[in-house]
């Protein structure tokens, strides 16, 4: 009974089912060439990517979903349409990786570059310029190249070109005989040995952040080179400008000469002014410290003086008028001077050394009496015995208790106080005073 019922599950139902079988099979081959003839199109409709326009001169055998699109040798997309334009040049769409824009940067280029010597297959090589930045825009095509096949470089070139072409042939077989492979075997026997140095140089290249400062170093020359080519003839002016600089420094050679030999003194004399600078400079920073504080105050005591000034400037305009009639006083002024240094000159002398000499001594020496005032004697100075003499006569000139004054009388000098004349002053003056009173009765 089991038996007959799996006999039952495995027997075909129905009448056409080995027909429906075959039609299912035809229908999955047919989808499956179709699938694998349209598998470039599929797996680059299904992969993710960006897509972007460049606009060549002409349609140079491209594909779309066949041509690749590569970045330094490196396949990064591929070309997904190319139509013709309104003024007869190719647009080709292309679908890139998303992160190729960035490394485009702002002003790219594109060239259909061949992918033997001899042609046949082409790719579209993307060449990043211009600024850092994200391109998103197309690519025009003035920024856009094709290439130029040999057979038509050749067809161009003239028949003796053609000939000398054909002798270079011919001399580089005869290069090639047995002493070239001679060369040839001598120099890949050497080559190792320059192998090390040549590694050696291309890590320094590297620098001392490999993944970094070689690649710092291209972007650097890149946007030097962009900033060059960015105006038309601008590298063309540097050159011709470059040229006349030339022309200039050979015409001058000797100048130049004559300036290099006396560079050494030049660099000598910088170098021992630069270390007295130095001594300088180092004082300069020891007052400093000290100096900034003024210097602070000195900005406060300027804002203070600039009202000062305008109001000093009325003045000033008025002084220029005095100075003006001051001038002759001046110039008067100029013999009196003269003549006072002369007076000064001679006070300068004897007359000065005797003030700072006796009389200063007997001024600030203390009193010692000679003769027969040998016994008399003080210890303070003279002006001061002076000094206390005078205050005493001014206390006894007046004499007083509590009634009033005793005795009151003025001690001074009159013409009478001079003795040793023959005749009396006070009484030569008395005279004379009555004879004018005579005279004028009269």
């Amino acid at each position: 009974m089991t038996l007959r019922m799996k006999n039952r599950r495995w027997r075909p139902k129905g009448k056409g089912t080995p027909f429906r079988l075959g039609a299912a099979f035809i229908v999955m081959a047919l989808v499956a060439g179709i699938a694998l003839f349209n598998k470039d199109q599929i797996l680059t409709t299904l992969r993710p990517g960006t897509e972007f326009t460049i606009n060549f001169a002409r349609d140079y055998r491209l594909q779309p979903y066949a041509t690749i699109v590569k970045i330094a040798g490196i396949p990064v997309g591929k070309v997904v349409d190319v139509r013709e334009a309104v003024d007869g040049s190719a647009d080709v769409t292309v679908k890139v990786d998303d992160d190729v824009p960035a490394k485009l940067r702002t002003a790219p280029s594109a060239v259909i570059r061949a992918a033997t010597v001899l042609g046949g297959r082409y790719y579209v090589d993307l060449v990043p310029g211009g600024e850092k930045g994200v391109f998103t825009s197309r690519i025009p095509k003035e920024r856009t190249g094709v290439p130029v096949e040999l057979d038509k470089v050749v067809g161009a070139l003239p028949p003796n070109t053609l000939n000398s072409l054909q002798k270079t042939t011919g001399s580089l077989d005869a290069t090639l005989d047995e002493d070239g492979r001679a060369a040839i075997d001598q120099l890949l026997a050497a080559a190792p040995e320059t192998l090390d140095p040549a590694a050696d140089v291309l890590r320094a290249a590297q620098g001392t952040r490999p993944r970094q400062d070689l690649t710092d170093l291209v972007t650097g020359l890149q946007s030097a080179s962009s900033a060059l080519t960015r105006e038309p003839g601008q590298l063309d002016s540097i050159v011709q400008n470059l040229s006349k600089v030339s022309s200039v420094l050979g015409d001058r050679a000797t100048d130049l000469s004559r300036t290099v030999s006396g560079l050494p003194a030049a660099l000598d004399s910088t170098n021992a002014g630069l270390s007295r600078l130095d001594g300088t400079l180092a004082k300069l920073r020891d007052t400093a410290d000290g100096a900034r504080p003024v210097a602070e105050e000195l900005d406060t005591a300027l804002q203070h003086a600039d009202p000062v000034l305008v109001k000093a400037r009325p003045l000033v305009n008025d002084l220029k008028n005095l100075l003006t009639d001051a001038r002759p006083v001046v110039r008067d002024l100029v013999p009196t001077a003269q003549g006072l240094t002369t007076v000064l000159d001679d006070v300068r002398g004897p007359v000065l050394d005797r003030v700072n000499g006796p009389i200063k001594s007997t001024v600030l020496s203390p009193y010692r009496g000679t003769g027969p005032y040998a016994s008399t004697f003080g210890d303070r100075p003279l002006y001061q015995e002076l000094g206390y003499m005078l205050s005493n006569v001014d206390r006894a000139s007046s004499m007083t208790d509590g009634n009033g004054a005793s005795i009151g009388f003025e001690p001074g000098i009159g013409p009478g106080t001079i003795g040793g004349l023959p005749i009396s002053l006070e009484q030569l003056v008395g005279n004379l005073m009555r004879l004018g009173q005579q005279q004028e009765g009269r």
